[in-house]
């Protein structure tokens, strides 16, 4: 029962990741930050690996849901996602 609950935290957090990942590196620019590319690349393809390995039969460690479930979350509630991938536009000074 508990292995059960566990898979489908993990299959949650995962497909949840992977639903904000996606698209977020779809729309990145030549422009963005190349560490910005990489940890969300990194992290839709821990998603991915964790989402298989569940599939699998494998039910993931307590501490590897607890970090999942995290970023789930924080992807969620991010909605500054953008302002992330595309510099901001600069205001002009006023003139003295």
């Amino acid at each position: 029962m508990i292995d059960s609950l566990l898979d489908l935290v993990g299959l949650i957090a995962a497909a949840l990741i992977l639903w904000r990942t996606e698209p977020a590196l779809n729309r990145m620019s030549a422009g963005t930050h190349w560490m910005i590319r990489y940890a969300l690349l990194l992290m839709a393809a821990g998603a991915l690996a964790l989402l298989l390995s569940i599939l699998a039969g494998q039910t993931p460690s307590v501490p590897t849901l607890l970090l999942a479930a995290g970023l789930a979350l924080l992807l969620i509630c991010e909605r500054r996602l953008r302002y992330l991938l595309t510099p901001p536009r600069s205001t002009p000074h006023a003139q003295r």
